[in-house]
This record gives C-alpha cells, sequence and structure tokens, in this order.
C-alpha cells in the first residue's frame, strides 16, 4: 500500500537512515567487542565450519548433533583463525539490516508507513540483539531467515505466486538448518494447513502453503539422511533435547526450569551436589545413550513431582519473555529493558488476538498461517528451558499481526 505524502519521519529516506545507524551499530559492536576468545556457543559454530571444511560435521566418535549445519555453513569461509572471525562477526551487521528491510517491507503493506517503521526500529534495536549481536552466534542469521520467510511467504500468497514462493520456502529451509528446533514447528504447521483443508475458500492458500513447506523440508533431507545415518534415528534433528528436558523437570530445592551448563552442573556450588554424580555416570555414555538417560530422568521427574514441574513450566514462560526467574543466580538489570520492550508487545498481541478473533475475516490469511506457525514456535519453546534469545525470534511476527490488527480496529494506532 503506497502512503500519500508521509511525514519526514515515516518517509522511505528516514527508513533508509535508521538503517544505516543500525548497520553502523553492529558493526561498531563487532569491532570495538571483538576477542580473539571465543565466548557462549561460539566454539561450537567454528567448529562445525572447521569440520564442514574437512569434509564431515560430526565424528563417528561423538555423533552429537546440538545444533544444525545452516549457521556453520556461512561461517566456513571464516574459519581460518582469529584474524577472520571478525569478518564472521561483521555479517551480523548486514542480517540485521536485511531483517529490518524484511520487516518495513512486510508490515508496511498490511499497516502503513509508521507501524512499518516502529517494526523496523524494534526489530534492529531490540535489547536481546543488541547485547549479543556482536557475537559469532546465530540469531543475527535467525531473525535475518524469520524475517524473509515472513516477506516472501505473504507475497507468495497475496500473488499466489509458485516462483516467490520458493524464496520463501528457502529462507525457512535455511532457518531450520540454523534452528534445528524449527523443523518441529514446519510439521506442526502442515498438520494445521491439513486440517484446515476443510475451509474451501483457504484450499488454494493452502495447497501453496504446504508447497512451502514440503519443499523446505526437502532442503533439510539431506541434513536428516546424515543425521539418520550417524544416529540411526528418522527424522533425528537434534541429539541435544534429553539434557534440556532434565533441566525443564529437574525440582530439587531451588531450581525451576532454568537450564545449566555441565561445567555448571559439575562445579556450581548449588549444583554440583545435587547433579555432579549424575552427569559423571552420563557423560560416559555414548551420545544416544546418554539422551535416553537423560529422557528416562526427566520423565521420572515429572511422574514424581508433576506440580513441580507445572511450576517450571510457568517459570519458563516468564523467562521466556523477560530472562526471569532463574535458578541460582543473581537477576540482571536487563531484564527491567526486556519488560519495557517485549511487555508492551505482548499486551498488544494478546490484545490484538481477541479482536481479531472476533473479526477474523479481516486478518489476512497469510497473517494467520504466520500466526499458527509461531504459536507452535512459542509454545514449542516453552517446553523446555527458555531464555529471552529464542522469544525475539517471534517478534516481527507478533508485530505484524498486532499492526494489522490495531491498524484497522484500534483508533489510537500508529496513523500517518
Amino acid at each position: 500500500m503506497t502512503d500519500r505524502k508521509p511525514l519526514f519521519l515515516f518517509s522511505n529516506r528516514a527508513a533508509y537512515g535508521i538503517m544505516a545507524l543500525v548497520l553502523v551499530i553492529y558493526g561498531s559492536l563487532a569491532v570495538g567487542r571483538h576477542s580473539e576468545q571465543l565466548i557462549w556457543d561460539e566454539g561450537r559454530y567454528m567448529e562445525g565450519a572447521q569440520n564442514l571444511l574437512q569434509g564431515f560435521y560430526v565424528t563417528e566418535k561423538d555423533p552429537d548433533f546440538v545444533n544444525g549445519p545452516g549457521y556453520p555453513i556461512v561461517l566456513m569461509p571464516f574459519a581460518g583463525g582469529p584474524s577472520a572471525w571478525l569478518f564472521a562477526r561483521l555479517l551480523n551487521a548486514f542480517f540485521m539490516v536485511g531483517a529490518m528491510a524484511f520487516v518495513w517491507l512486510t508490515v508496511r503493506h498490511y499497516a502503513n508507513s509508521v507501524w512499518a517503521l516502529v517494526g523496523a526500529i524494534l526489530v534492529g534495536l531490540h535489547p536481546t540483539l543488541v547485547w549479543m549481536g556482536f557475537a559469532i552466534m546465530t540469531e543475527p542469521l535467525a531473525m535475518f531467515c524469520i524475517t524473509g520467510f515472513m516477506w516472501s511467504f505473504c507475497w507468495a500468497v497475496r500473488a499466489q505466486s509458485w516462483r516467490v514462493a520458493l524464496i520463501a520456502a528457502f529462507f525457512l529451509g535455511w532457518l531450520i538448518l540454523t534452528r534445528v528446533f524449527f523443523g518441529h514447528v514446519l510439521m506442526a504447521t502442515a498438520v494445521l494447513c491439513l486440517g484446515l483443508m476443510v475451509l474451501k475458500e483457504w484450499r488454494p492458500t493452502l495447497r501453496l502453503t504446504l508447497f512451502v513447506l514440503a519443499t523446505a523440508f526437502a532442503m533439510c533431507v539431506p541434513y536428516l539422511c546424515y543425521t539418520k545415518a550417524k544416529t540411526g534415528q528418522t527424522l533425528c534433528w537434534s541429539t541435544n533435547s534429553g539434557e534440556l528436558l532434565y533441566w525443564m523437570t529437574s525440582n530439587h530445592e531451588g531450581e525451576n526450569g532454568h537450564w545449566f551448563s555441565t561445567q555448571d552442573a559439575q562445579e556450581h556450588p548449588d549444583l554440583a551436589p545435587k547433579h555432579d554424580e549424575y552427569y559423571e555416570v552420563v557423560y560416559q555414555k555414548p551420545v544416544l545413550e546418554r539422551e535416553a538417560m537423560f529422557k528416562a530422568t526427566a520423565l521420572a521427574n515429572l511422574k514424581a513431582d508433576p506440580s513441580a514441574v507445572a511450576y517450571n513450566w510457568v517459570c519458563n514462560v516468564v523467562r521466556l519473555a523477560f530472562g526471569f526467574p532463574r535458578s541460582h543466580q543473581a537477576e540482571e538489570l536487563r531484564t527491567i529493558v526486556l519488560i519495557g520492550v517485549n511487555g508492551p508487545l505482548i499486551l498488544m498481541a494478546i490484545a490484538g488476538g481477541l479482536i481479531g478473533a472476533m473479526r477474523w475475516r479481516t486478518v489476512p490469511m497469510e497473517v494467520w498461517l504466520m500466526v499458527g506457525f509461531i504459536s507452535f514456535y512459542l509454545g514449542g519453546s516453552t517446553l523446555a528451558p527458555s531464555l529471552p534469545r529464542y522469544f525475539v525470534l517471534a517478534v516481527p511476527v507478533l508485530f505484524l499481526a498486532t499492526s494489522v490488527v490495531w491498524n484497522r480496529h484500534v483508533r489510537v494506532g500508529l496513523k500517518d
């Protein structure tokens, strides 16, 4: 939709200027915080890139698929050593500006230039991404992929274009290979689409959506064949779910479902007395046996104290959006920032969801399908230890749906 004579603050030139500013911000963070020491998950991603350069992804001895190969493939040109890591970190700036552009283009069509610019700023300067956007982590690439998928999928449905649907499938496929949990989201969305085929007026859109999902899944088949060859398991997206469920269901005093590393489990003074001995036994086992032991323990925890696991789930929902409460750790000031940013979006999304449900025909089909897709993602994310870095990937879709409903039905919505 083309806006007529928008205020300069919300003109195309203003949007380009803010995107250029975000490029500078993330580029400056990458340079200013560059280090020859890898932190957080950086080592695992760089190791994956180095392995791919040698013709394999996991070893025969330890076929542990913690994450997919999407990000390590991108990192392959930068796996040479510390001098090349800076360029890998600088990529985040381009991913984030691309994500802003996709949000701006998508929201502008369904709402107006004001909503579009606010959405782009929200994504580009979200505190979770600014805080970790300098690092060799998957969030910037995943944000680029999910916003690219949102933009191209909505375009494909509006135009009923199978060619644009291929672009959407590529973005979705790479998102799954980057964050393999979306493989489960894809399958759940496919089931939803098949169930909705009873709605005759939706069938053309649903057929196109199923085409996107099937093509994206086909992109992942080589990875799934590889995991099958290494683990013997069909549709093995990851070998890390057991440990996540272990922490999610842990009902020791002072714990609330928050995740801890192996080092924490064995060395943290509050955790080691309860988990060290178990971890010593588990980590002597091969990957698949280890995964089975973690899952068995998680099931036993659930049966022993369902109310404690329910409490952990409630904590997990809050932690997903706001980063607290955390077991045996002091809370951080950035939690206040997350409450200030994510809180209003969540409240507006809930209100928009209620209004949209009452006037569901006023919301485009493609937006409803994106809402279903992201709902599966958020719902599934609450079943394992969650962090705000997981919630942030839902922000573009939540904002899109919110802007559509508020712009059409709420008078205090943002207007040109």
